[in-house]
């Protein structure tokens, strides 16, 4: 009955369960989603090597996504767990710059794993909502007080890393463009580094070949200026926009 038992393990049947409960699923980056693992045993005494806890998107990548794992930590060392024993584990993991925002089109969820000897990983994954840090919070809000209404966004690898791209459409019959593209990114001395691009409108003899023009500018938000909230920098946001159309 032991070898039975230890081979149903094996392939998940009679094996350890394990659960992340999340205490509160909506949070900021920068911040931390906090809770407990739990871990319920089997039929049978097992190694449980290892917990671990990481984030995963998925991302566009042609005409597919790809699910990604933002990345992984280890929760507790290895431990072993009696049958039908219950141990619990609270945990808090920081959401790092870089996370994208759950928006339109653009999931992100914990993931939970267990290192088993000889077992299948019993596994777990719990929906989070990510929210804009307080500093993305304000260049969004900005472009919100300009008449801009957050349409979307999309998540794309470039570089070996992930990028999150939001999508506004513009006030009807203003900026002479179609759309609104924006990508924010932490910058080194403090900030935020983002990239703006306009999908433009073309005109006089230019629109008898194309509809549209494309334009790209990057530029650094200093803490300073983020401190002032989404009016202090809708000023700027919109003179680049402007500059940009």
């Amino acid at each position: 009955m032991g070898f039975l038992k230890r081979m149903m393990a094996a392939v998940g049947v009679g094996g350890a369960r394990v659960d992340a409960q999340v205490q509160t699923p909506a949070v900021r980056v920068g911040e931390s989603v906090t809770g407990v693992v739990v871990v319920e045993g089997g039929s049978i005494e097992q190694k449980i090597e290892r917990l671990n806890l990481g984030l995963a998107t998925r991302y566009k990548r042609d005409d597919s996504y790809v699910t990604h794992t933002l990345f992984t930590q280890p929760v507790v060392p290895g431990f072993t767990l009696q049958p039908g024993e219950r141990r619990e584990f609270p945990f808090g993991l920081p959401i790092p710059q870089g996370t994208p925002l759950t928006l339109r089109g653009t999931a992100v969820w914990l993931v939970t794993d267990a290192d088993i000897a000889g077992a299948a990983d019993p596994g777990d994954t719990d929906q989070l909502q990510i929210l804009p840090s307080r500093e993305m919070e304000a260049v969004i809000g900005a472009a919100e007080r300009l008449g801009f209404s957050l349409a979307g966004s999309e998540v794309e690898y470039h570089h070996g890393r992930i990028v999150q791209e939001l999508s506004f459409r513009p006030p009807y019959g203003q900026y002479r463009i179609n759309e609104l593209e924006m990508m924010m990114l932490a910058a080194a001395g403090g900030g935020l580094d983002v990239v703006l691009e306009v999908d433009r409108r073309a005109s006089g003899l230019a629109s008898l070949f194309t509809s549209e023009f494309e334009q790209r500018g990057r530029w650094h938000v200093p803490a300073a200026l983020l401190a002032g909230g989404p009016d202090a920098v809708a000023r700027e946001l919109g003179a680049r926009v402007q500059a940009l159309a």
